[in-house]
């Protein structure tokens, strides 16, 4: 293992998996949890043992299959905020081009999952790349929908972020189905809530396996508590369900687990101790 301030080298089986820290944000509990307030999050952060994080990363992953290097989900992009989507200064840094990507895989159409495919303009920032994304998410993101239980302004930019990010690119685009290997050892799993047709992805090399959880969860205390919804489930009661099966599943395989959204490096797995399911990250220190 290999860590650095903004990237986090690790192998599954055979492959050569690099995490990127594209973007650190304030974390504003507040706001990622709205129906949870002050003194009820401090009781459950304690209750759980769950440690205050000041931060929130945007994490995008790296992996290499043979010949190819597949980035897995591409950030922010580089006009949200300033220091915000460093996701191709820090390839460089590892000695990776842009155009030596050969694959971008897109786990569901958020912005801060689509924002590095294009610059302001359109025009694919990882030009001889092909992209991968779940035909029914790739569907239901460029009808622009209404999102009508979505605040308007957050409609707005992330329909921006459709037009500039996904819709020009349609022709470098292959639309796959659910639990279709359209590469080597990875899978889309349909893990529906957070956007109707948001996908996690299982990859798998020999005898090892890692789950991508892209935004199924977003903070360690949903291990311990699935319930608890976060700021823009699109369906929160659907995004509960399908958070606590697939949390479930993982501690019984004790698989390990990417969360984009974790502190960095954000590797770990699900532990079941009795009835309560616990966060332990990996010691990047071995």
């Amino acid at each position: 293992m290999k860590v650095l301030e903004d990237s986090f080298a690790f192998k599954v089986g055979d492959l050569d998996c690099l995490v990127i820290r594209d973007t650190v944000s304030p974390m504003d509990l507040d706001l990622l949890f709205p129906s949870i307030k002050g003194k009820e999050m401090e009781g459950l952060l304690d209750k759980y043992h769950v440690p205050r994080g000041k931060v929130m990363d945007v994490m995008c992953l790296l992996i290499r299959i043979g010949q190819q290097i597949v980035l897995i989900d591409t950030g922010w992009g580089v006009n949200k905020q300033p220091g915000w989507g460093r996701l191709i200064p820090i390839l460089r840094n590892n000695g990776i081009k842009p155009e030596r990507i050969n694959t971008v895989v897109i786990s569901h159409g958020h912005p801060d999952h689509i924002g590095g495919n294009a610059d302001a303009k359109g025009k694919p920032l990882f030009p001889e790349a092909r992209y991968f994304m779940f035909k029914k998410e790739w569907d239901f993101w460029t009808s622009l929908p209404d999102l009508k239980q979505i605040e308007k302004w957050v409609q707005q930019e992330m329909h921006a972020y459709v037009r500039n990010n996904l819709i020009p690119l349609r022709e470098r685009f292959t639309l796959v189905e659910e639990k279709t290997e359209f590469l080597p050892g990875i899978k889309f799993i349909w893990a529906p809530g957070h956007s109707p047709y948001h996908c996690i992805l299982n990859i798998s090399s020999g005898a090892e396996q890692l789950l991508y959880s892209s935004d199924l969860i977003h903070h360690p205390l949903q291990i311990a508590r699935p319930e608890c919804s976060v700021f823009g489930d699109f369906n929160p009661e659907q995004a509960r369900r399908t958070r606590a099966k697939i949390i479930s599943q993982s501690s019984k395989t004790n698989m390990l687990v990417f969360a984009c959204h974790f502190p960095f490096p954000g590797l770990g797995r699900i532990n079941k101790n009795g009835d309560l399911l616990t966060w332990q990250p990996i010691n990047t220190n071995s």
